[in-house]
């Protein structure tokens, strides 16, 4: 498997939004304004989306909707999961609608993509 690969670059970037996410809030330079912080969470969940979906849903919708309800789970509970910090961390469930759209916008840009997106796939493994 390649280290270029939709399944390699989709844990990656996973792992990398967990550390992220998980570093105290003081570690993180301040986002002044509130729009600029949502386009971050979008741009990375669109990612996210984008690597999952190219990795394992075979280019196949079905697979594709289980893939973006797993996602969107996944960013409640990254959410939940800051709550429960002990450190300069909080639960912001606007945060997980801001992730919610990336992802969203992911799949609705995958469709088109899916068949390019299962070739590089296939390649890599």
């Amino acid at each position: 498997m390649s280290l270029l690969s939709p399944r390699v670059l989709a844990l990656v970037w996973t792992l990398c939004i967990v550390v992220g996410l998980t570093l105290p809030g003081s570690a993180l330079p301040s986002a002044r304004l509130f729009e600029f912080d949502k386009l971050i969470h979008a741009g990375l969940f669109l990612v996210l989306a984008l690597l999952w979906l190219s990795a394992f849903s075979r280019g196949r919708v079905d697979k594709g909707l289980a893939i973006l309800a797993i996602i969107l789970a996944f960013s409640v509970f990254t959410e939940l999961y800051q709550g429960w910090l002990p450190f300069g961390r909080r639960a912001d469930m606007l945060d997980a609608a801001a992730d919610s759209v990336g992802a969203t916008i992911g799949f609705i840009v995958w469709l088109p993509l899916r068949r390019r997106l299962e070739t590089w796939a296939e390649r890599s493994r």
